[in-house]
């Protein structure tokens, strides 16, 4: 009788692998999550499709949705084609604008003669010379506008730019080129120190001109000027560099009485010599205020060989006005109020702080 072989089964339970994912996992992955979105919103607009394709034929039936179409498609063909031909024009040398070579005209409309002229050329010069790093760029570029603006409107002289014209060439001959208008900052003061007179504009800032102390030297500038320019004393500190603001109490308290001046047109009855700045401060508090001593006073100066030692106190300049003193257009009648007796003013001391005095 023959042994009957037995063997022993392992019943433990197989190992099994696990695999992480890899990228083409996740990309695979991705890929199924997005083909089903796309399948779920096919199949939850199946219901729109009679819908959809009935609005389609009746677009296309309508006269109106046809014309539009039409318009539309010949209006972007029309684009593709302009900016086809701009590229092939902007990349020929006539339609190539070099920044170097821009027509620039900066009249001083406050001058004349050999001051004009001077002021003319020293204007021009600064500007080209801002503009000389600039690369040749196309006349069709709309930032080359922008850009030359911005470095003209850095030249000390120049208030801003009103505008830049893009010249086009329309003969067989010419090129493409800007031509900027220019506003040139105008002096509205010459506010002395020991040395020199610095130039200031209305706005308090300091221009790219000085006069030495010299009397023919001021006296020539003065005659190329159109319009009188009055003297400030009693401003401390040095002026900044030409192009800033001169943030000065002092400097605003002048520019402010000079508007006055200006608006009243004093000069022609009572010609001004110089706006002298007595005890005014040179800078405000934490809080804006600016405090005058008692005496601190702002005092017009007229000139001295129509009226000779002559001062009319004018007090606090409008910029710093006071409740405690009359207002700019009090004081402006009770001066005219003097002036209507022209024998007494030479040698008189007119206070406009308070009234008949």
């Amino acid at each position: 009788m023959s042994r009957r072989r037995t063997r022993k089964v392992n019943k433990t339970r197989p190992k099994t692998r696990s695999r992480k994912l890899g990228g083409g996992g996740i990309l695979k992955q991705a890929g199924e999550v997005a083909g089903a979105a796309v399948a779920g919103l096919l199949k939850l607009i199946a219901p729109l499709k009679p819908l959809l394709l009935r609005g389609l034929a009746w677009a296309w039936q309508s006269r109106d949705v046809r014309r539009v179409a039409g318009v539309t498609g010949g209006a972007a063909v029309l684009v593709c084609l302009c900016w086809v031909m701009l590229g092939n024009l902007g990349s020929t040398a006539r339609y190539t604008i070099d920044p170097a070579r821009i027509e620039l005209t900066a009249e001083p409309s406050w001058a004349t003669g050999e001051l004009a002229v001077r002021v003319k050329a020293e204007i021009e010069i600064g500007l080209r010379d801002s503009l000389s790093d600039l690369t040749a760029t196309s006349a069709f570029d709309d930032d080359v506008m922008s850009v030359v603006s911005e470095r003209i409107e850095r030249n000390a002289w120049v208030q801003r730019v009103v505008r830049i014209d893009r010249r086009f060439p329309t003969g067989s001959e010419g090129t493409a080129s800007l031509q900027p208008t220019i506003e040139v900052r105008r002096p509205a003061l010459l506010v002395e120190s020991p040395d020199c007179f610095s130039v200031v504009d209305g706005e308090g800032v300091v221009l790219p001109l000085t006069i030495k102390r010299d009397a023919e030297e001021l006296k020539q500038f003065r005659s190329g000027l159109t319009d009188t320019l009055h003297i400030v004393r009693g401003v401390d500190g040095k002026a900044p560099a030409a192009g800033t603001i001169w943030k000065s109490e002092q400097l605003q308290a002048a520019l402010s009485m000079e508007r006055v001046v200006r608006r009243a047109q004093l000069d022609k009855s009572m010609p001004i010599e110089a706006i002298e700045l007595v005890g005014v401060p040179q800078r405000a508090d934490d809080r804006g205020r600016v405090f005058y001593p008692p005496d601190g006073a702002v005092v017009l100066i007229p000139d001295a060989r129509s009226l000779p030692d002559t001062r009319v106190i004018w007090g606090r300049p409008p910029v710093h006005a006071s409740t405690l003193e009359l207002s700019a257009n009090d004081k402006l009648d009770e001066l005219k109020r003097h002036l209507d007796k022209p024998d007494s003013l030479p040698g008189a001391r007119i206070d406009l702080r308070r009234r008949g005095t």
